[in-house]
């Protein structure tokens, strides 16, 4: 498993590590080496006291249907739009070069 970190250093002979998402999980240490161990460490003890699970959440579309929805296709008559998309394209094709 990899679990991405930050690590960081917070002063002299001072290191901090935690695991993205986990700040719980930060750890203090002299070098980055022994921050990556004592943090290793942390994630395995946190890893064998949890459970990782998916969760299926359904939801009733007529309840609370998706505003998204509402905005799609908008544009499909707009007799403007090609011209809009070709400046888009333009300007990006200007910010390449640039």
């Amino acid at each position: 498993m990899q679990v991405p970190v930050i690590i960081q250093a917070e002063g002299e002979d001072l290191y901090s590590a935690e695991p993205l998402g986990k700040s719980e999980l930060r750890v203090e240490a002299v070098s980055e080496a022994e921050a990556l161990r004592k943090l290793t460490s942390s994630l395995k003890e946190w890893l064998e006291s949890a459970k990782l699970i998916q969760l299926d959440i359904s939801m009733d579309s007529e309840a609370r249907p998706n505003p998204w929805l509402d905005t799609c296709g908008r544009s499909a008559d707009d007799p403007d739009f090609d011209d809009y998309v070709a400046e888009i394209e333009q300007a990006r094709a200007a910010d390449d070069l640039g």
